[in-house]
Order: structure tokens, then sequence, then C-alpha cells
């Protein structure tokens, strides 16, 4: 259940309520300002799931850690933007590697 609004909603009632919102917005608009808007909630959306997932995982590593060995929030934080940093730089290396290997053909 999500609560919106301090109103209990099912999944299939907050989606219904997307598709509604989003038919409604289509008569109301231009093709190109219907655009800017979809791209506008895009951006929303994404803030959205970027911020809630990266708390996700805060959340989650502090429950893994035990009374003794507990880390503080910030601790935490530099451990989690160490791995998303070493995580791009290998796909960094990858995609130097196979653009040289493409150059190379």
């Amino acid at each position: 259940m999500i609560k919106v609004f301090n109103i209990k909603l099912d999944s299939y009632s907050f989606t219904g309520m997307a598709v509604i919102v989003g038919y409604l917005l289509t008569n109301e608009f231009d093709v190109l300002e219907q655009a800017a808007l979809g791209a506008w909630f895009n951006v929303v959306g994404d803030i959205l799931a970027s911020n809630s997932s990266f708390s996700a995982i805060l959340e989650e590593q502090s429950d893994n850690f035990d009374l003794e060995g507990q880390k503080d929030d910030t601790e935490i934080d530099l451990e989690t933007i160490d791995k998303a940093i070493d995580k791009l730089k290998e796909s960094i290396e990858k995609i130097k590697k196979e653009k040289k290997f493409n150059n190379d053909d």
C-alpha cells in the first residue's frame, strides 16, 4: 500500500491515477508543451528514484553492521561513493578498451 496525502492506495490505483492525469494533460497542452512537461516529470522521477535507492542502500548498509563495529553515516556515505567511483572507473576503462578495439579494425 502506498500512502499519498494520508490516503492508502494499492499499486493499481496509484498507477491508474498517473494514467488518468497523463491523459487529462494531453488535452490541455500542444505537442511541444507535452514533451517539455513529460521531460520535466522524468527529471523529477529520476531524482526521486535516485534519492530513494541511495537511501535504501545506506539503510541496508547501516543495518549490516553489528553494534561493536558500527560506523557513522559519513563513513558509510564515503564507502558507498568510493564503490560508485570504482564502478565508474571500470566502466570508463571498458569503454576505452572497446573504442580502442574498434579503432584498430
